[in-house]
């Protein structure tokens, strides 16, 4: 009986992705809405799940599928997939971090932007009837010492972007020794949390990483902070990040994910948050966006070409 050519997709995709597979003999099917029982309950008729946060990729998940040779998440995480056990059954998993270097890359450079010129408090104001120029005169860019604490694909993305505007740049990553770019310099996390006012966290999310971000951090920290995290809420200790805000040690932050998130990268409602969200969620030197640093339509396009790519090689 020949190996089965099925490739369930459970999450958005661009319609590309079926198409370009299924030009190389694959059968593609998409079911957005299917749940984790659901899928336990599916024939065993599958070489390949492609996913971003559907659903939980645990062992149980696994074992119900014995035909399956891969597993796909569109995005750079994958903390709801149990790869260990994966790859110990001969399932390879893969990921595309590299399709959202640059959405990433970029949002963060808004959002350290926008607390620099104190554009969503002016814009609060003058919603409100106030006009007030001196109060919110703003910082520029090329005065910053910005520290990049993580350089895998999204670090480097916005290392770059700094580098036109004369932005002194330091960038730690403990995995890395071969960082040869001449527009950063490599240090370490001490020198970081010493010199730099800006830190942005673009850091894979691994159990160590776990409140990465909590007192001792801070503590070390200069005087006066931006914290900027587009990578995983749970690096930073939102109750410790809190404290620092009251206290003016963090002047502003900005987070684009929460430690609160569910595997579907979801929060709780409003009536079940606790004090410490509730707290960040009324202080105005805090800017919140709903994960979607990594969300624009090119790089949904470059998810899919990479993750064909990717498949094929597989195959090969």
């Amino acid at each position: 009986m020949p190996a089965p050519r099925n490739i369930l997709i459970v999450d958005r995709a661009a319609p590309s992705l079926s198409r370009d597979l299924e030009a190389h003999g694959f059968v593609c099917e998409t079911r957005r809405d299917i749940t984790y029982d659901e899928f336990l309950h599916l024939p065993d008729t599958l070489c390949g799940l492609v996913i971003r946060s559907r659903f939980q990729v645990d062992k149980p998940l696994i074992d119900s599928k014995p035909h399956l040779r891969f597993i796909a998440r569109l995005g750079s995480g994958v903390e709801n997939i149990d790869t260990a056990y994966a790859e110990s059954r001969g399932i390879a998993c893969i990921s595309t971090p590299e399709g959202n270097a640059n959405a990433v890359a970029e949002h963060a450079f808004g959002l350290l932007l926008s607390a620099l010129r104190n554009i969503p408090k002016s814009d609060r104001e003058v919603r409100g009837g106030e006009w007030l120029r001196e109060a919110n005169k703003g910082t520029e860019l090329a005065s910053q010492t910005i520290g990049i604490i993580g350089y895998g694909h999204t670090g480097p993305a916005f290392a770059r972007i700094l580098r036109s505007f004369g932005t002194k740049v330091y960038v730690y990553d403990k995995f890395r020794t071969d960082i040869a770019d001449d527009f950063v310099t490599v240090t370490d996390l001490p020198t970081i949390l010493r010199e730099c006012n800006v830190i942005s966290l673009h850091v894979n999310y691994l159990p160590e990483n776990y409140h990465l971000v909590n007192d001792a951090f801070l503590d070390a920290a200069r005087d006066g902070i931006i914290l900027i995290n587009t990578c995983r809420g749970l690096v930073v200790d939102t109750a410790a990040l809190v404290s620092h805000l009251r206290d003016g040690k963090v002047r502003y932050a900005c987070l684009d994910v929460l430690e609160y998130e569910s595997v579907r990268l979801k929060i709780p409602p409003k009536n079940e948050w606790e004090s410490a969200l509730l707290q960040l969620s009324e202080m105005e030197n805090v800017i919140l966006t709903p994960h979607i640093a990594g969300q624009t339509l090119e790089a949904e396009q470059r998810h899919a070409d990479i993750a064909v790519q990717k498949i094929l090689n597989l195959s090969e």
